[in-house]
């Protein structure tokens, strides 16, 4: 009898529990109008969030997860806690496009775990807009194929030396000869012919001296 008791106590408890997150979860985002509402659930320590919106021309969905129980506030009054976090999502057009990280005010003293922190979503256009981008390699561009650059030689320097271009003869033609250029005989004194006329060859000089004394 007890058992039953208990029991019954407990889905009474569990019933009133639900209606009030009812009254609490639900909100309208800005500007859109888009119905939206929160649903908790947890398995041991890991809570997770989970708000669905539905508008005029579309609907989406965001997940978040944490560990609120480790804040002694989140215990004491657990509506509060997504109370605070809906006060946010309301001043959005897109409730899902908020932030990556939610960790209420009651909660601030409260360790890292207290927070909630974005997992997953229905699309891309329903992520937080501080979500950080995946890194993407980066890709090094192929360098480009060098082409062999010309070798260039040095100009020839021109030579000293005049080349001098000796052509045959043409066929049929004769060159001339080369007439000896007449040479003009020097006039010999008086005494140089008397010597040369009279005496022997061999005495031209002194009897071209001796003629010289005679005669002068």
């Amino acid at each position: 009898m007890w058992t039953i008791s208990s029991t019954l106590l407990l889905i009474c408890c569990l019933c009133a529990a639900l209606a009030q997150w009812q009254d609490v979860i639900e909100f309208l985002t800005k500007g859109t109008k888009d119905e939206c509402y929160m649903s908790v659930t947890g398995s041991g320590d890991l809570t997770k969030l989970r708000i669905t919106c539905q508008g005029d021309e579309r609907s989406y969905w965001c997940e978040y997860q944490g560990r609120p129980k480790v804040c002694r506030s989140y215990n004491g009054n657990p509506v509060h806690y997504y109370r605070q976090i809906m006060w946010s999502l309301r001043k959005l057009p897109n409730a899902c496009q908020g932030q990556r990280v939610y960790k209420p005010l009651m909660c601030k003293r409260a360790t890292d775990d207290a927070q909630m922190v974005f997992t997953t979503s229905s699309s891309a256009d329903a992520v937080p807009r501080d979500q950080p981008e995946p890194i993407r390699p980066v890709q090094k561009p192929k360098p480009k194929p060098t082409r062999p650059q010309p070798l260039r030689t040095a100009p020839a320097r021109p030579s000293p030396y005049k080349v001098i271009k000796v052509y045959p003869p043409k066929k049929g033609v004769t060159p001339r000869p080369t007439e000896p250029v007449p040479t003009t005989q020097v006039p010999l004194s008086e005494a140089n012919r008397l010597a040369q006329d009279y005496c022997w060859r061999s005495l031209h000089s002194a009897c071209s001296f001796v003629i010289g004394l005679f005669r002068s």
